[in-house]
């Protein structure tokens, strides 16, 4: 595999790579840019030309192209690595479908059920109900096909017959949330509908012939059963999930949607329906449209709004406020303004205020959800949206209209309304704005208001239970010290190849004793990376200590001046800094070693273990001296 990324690495040039996804400015010999991982004015995002690695000054992210893709697009390493492989031209020799291991094996079978559905609805049993039924609610064939809606037929054990024909095991169909474990004494073969002939596709791949099928003993069944199917991607188009909606005239006592249950592929809080396909129109836009359902999806890009995306049933997630993050600040909330599309409406403001988007809020003027009205008024659909208000003036607005604002109470009840909301607005020049405009609607004092503000924000922090902020003790803790000195000294060892030298030499004597896989490695295996940084990230087998080798060496390495340029750091005595490095480092394992002593001392007075306590008090005095010295 290291032959693989070396090969990729010599390819593509990191700058390239990055600026594919955000915009580089030359600084010297290397670029800038704002980062895309958090808020920032300055830039304070560099790219190294030289040694093909980037770094954030501000959140302290870094590392080489493949870290960054994964951060930007959220992937894992396998699946970074693919997406570069091909961008390179360079064949993954190892990666065939059984080396990628059980992950791509369900991605696999979740591929072929997909097609297996869209063959279904164009030439099976849905090919004329469900098609007609879709293109009533507005669809185009062209829009169908393009989100990959399918058909799940009638019959209890259609998908599951199938996919063991195609030689998937049960074991691994039930990893896909495609099947539903049942007792077999519970399904009589009664229950069980005679498959109807369908007809076979032109694919090979997916020929859906089921008429030889016999009712088999078994504890499962096919999930979706006489179902409109809606593929759920990841951001990369791999079919993740499915969500099924009840087909007209279908069973309406059961859930209208049924959807994939979580899977070791599929996590409904780490997704957004149709992201995969609006992301390039998310960067170019600069905003994305955030709806609730798969149809508002589907028609809102067939009117032309090509960047919205979807919650799919569930909550806003914080997870997925940062896939949105990755290509936009900008975020336009259009739910239904029933009750619960109300609430759902707070809670989502809520977490986006929290991550500083900037939100506006879409007001249907007619129909009772996007998808309607894509099909009524495609063209007042736009304009909605174009016209769409400030979150909170928004939320001020609606507010306002329960309440009134001349009576006591009413004023009561506006002010916790709106302050609980701007407890979590994380610019203070927003609520700053906000609390004056606030004052003068409820003719109160603003510091009244601040001083509600401040207790509001105080109990919704316990009620989450995290700390206000963290203490002292936190931040100077022996652990957190320790491991920055760890830090100090890897990355005097990478820049420095004398100072490596001699901290592998001295460690053969005289062990440091610091647990830390990456110093580990190089202080044990120096000679096989020719004490060099660029051989150590070639040659180093484990992926995470590659990467954190990367951040290490940038951070230590580079600085940002006055101008907020970059600049080398350069040290007139490395080897004078690592021997300070050192001395600190014994320090502080031996203040551990005291701490561990002086709890264990408690514990021996507190049983009257004399002989014990005699012992303990003789090593804290030894211990105490050593550290005086």
């Amino acid at each position: 595999m290291n032959s693989d990324i070396e090969e990729i690495k010599s390819r593509l040039n990191a700058a390239d790579v990055i600026g594919e996804y955000i915009r580089l400015e030359k600084a010297g010999a290397n670029y800038k840019a704002h980062c895309p991982f958090h808020n920032e004015k300055t830039p304070s995002f560099m790219v190294s030309a030289e040694k093909q690695i980037w770094h954030c000054f501000g959140c302290q992210k870094g590392g080489d192209i493949f870290a960054f893709v994964m951060e930007m697009e959220g992937l894992e390493f396998k699946e970074a690595l693919k997406l570069l492989a091909d961008k390179a031209g360079v064949p993954l020799r190892r990666f065939d479908a059984q080396a990628e291991g059980k992950k791509n094996r369900t991605l696999e079978i979740l591929e072929l059920a997909t097609k297996f559905y869209e063959t279904q609805l164009w030439q099976g049993a849905g090919k004329i109900k469900i098609i007609n039924y879709l293109k009533e609610r507005g669809l185009k064939e062209e829009t169908i096909r393009q989100f990959r809606l399918g058909y799940a037929p009638l019959g209890w054990r259609n998908i599951l017959q199938f996919l063991l024909n195609r030689g998937y095991s049960i074991e691994e169909i039930k990893k896909t949330g495609l099947l539903v474990e049942k007792q077999a004494a519970q399904i009589s073969k009664s229950q069980i509908p005679n498959p109807k002939q369908i007809p076979n596709s032109n694919d090979q791949n997916t020929n859906l012939n089921t008429t030889n099928y016999q009712p088999q003993a078994t504890s499962y069944y096919d999930r979706f059963r006489d179902r409109i199917i809606f593929p759920i991607a990841d951001i990369m188009g791999k079919v993740v999930g499915f969500s099924a909606r009840v087909a007209p005239g279908g069973d309406e006592s059961q859930a209208k949607y049924v959807n994939t249950p979580e899977s070791e592929v599929y996590h409904k809080s780490k997704v957004l329906y149709g992201a995969d396909k609006a992301k390039g129109e998310i960067k170019s836009q600069d905003f994305v449209l955030l709806v609730e359902g798969n149809m508002d999806v589907i028609a809102a890009a067939q009117a032309g709004i090509k960047n919205t995306v979807a919650v799919s049933g569930t909550a806003l997630t914080a997870e997925q406020v940062n896939i949105i993050k990755r290509y936009t600040n900008n975020l336009r909330m259009f739910f239904d303004m029933d009750k619960a599309g109300e609430e759902a409406t707070k809670k989502s403001l809520k977490l986006c205020f929290e991550r500083d988007l900037n939100v506006k809020v879409v007001e249907l003027p007619e129909g009772k959800d996007a998808a309607e009205l894509a099909r009524r008024n495609p063209t007042l659909l736009k304009e909605t949206v174009e016209k769409a208000a400030d979150a909170l003036e928004y939320f001020f607005q609606k507010v306002f209209l329960k309440e009134n604002p001349k009576e006591v109470e009413g004023k009561k009840k506006i002010a916790a309304e709106i302050l609980d909301m701007l407890s979590h607005v994380s610019s203070e020049i927003a609520k700053g704005h906000w609390l004056k405009k606030l004052a003068a609607e409820l003719d109160t004092q603003e510091t009244v208001l601040t001083d509600m503000l401040k207790k509001v924000t105080l109990k919704d922090r316990a009620a989450k239970d995290l700390p206000a902020e963290k203490s002292a003790d936190a931040y100077f803790s022996s652990e957190n010290k320790l491991e920055t000195l760890v830090q100090e000294l890897i990355g005097l060892m990478l820049i420095y190849e004398s100072v490596w030298r001699k901290a592998a030499a001295e460690e053969k004597n005289n062990p440091f004793l610091v647990k830390n896989s990456l110093l580990g490695s190089m202080l044990g295996q120096g000679e096989k990376f020719q004490f060099s940084f660029d051989n150590l990230v070639k040659k180093l087998e484990i992926t995470e200590e590659a990467s954190l080798a990367e951040k290490i060496y940038f951070k230590k390495r580079y600085r940002l001046d006055l101008n907020n340029n970059i600049e080398e750091i350069f040290l007139n005595d490395p080897l004078a800094e690592y021997a300070k490095c050192l001395k600190e480092i014994r320090k502080e394992l031996t203040k551990n070693e005291l701490e561990k002593i002086a709890k264990d001392l408690a514990i021996a007075e507190k049983n009257s273990d004399q002989e014990a306590v005699v012992f303990l008090r003789e090593e804290v005095k030894r211990i105490s001296a050593k550290l005086a010295d």
